[in-house]
């Protein structure tokens, strides 16, 4: 038999990301950056909506764009340059 594949938040991931998480409020849900701002990715695990792949938990960039109610984060990954689409929820000041 093979292995199921368990997804993106199966498996271990689940416990990762439920470990420190305190209430969400309404100011991080409304927080707005401007274009060039520097910002860290910070997973929400509250809020699936939009959530960038844990991998890149922690990661800082530079916002390049707005797209409706989410933001454009360009990122380094590995000397690779990566275009993350996530909402504010995920997102904190550099």
């Amino acid at each position: 038999m093979v292995k199921r594949n368990r997804g993106n938040r199966g498996g271990h991931s689940r416990q990762q990301l439920s470990r420190h998480r305190e209430k969400t409020t309404v100011n991080q849900l409304l927080q707005e950056f401007e274009v060039d701002e520097r910002v860290i990715i910070d997973l929400d695990s509250s809020i699936q909506d939009a959530m960038p792949h844990p991998r890149y938990q922690g990661n800082e960039g530079t916002v390049t764009g707005i797209r409706g109610n989410s933001y454009e984060v360009s990122i380094t990954d590995g000397g690779k340059k990566k275009t993350i689409i996530t909402t504010s929820a995920h997102l904190k000041k550099a």
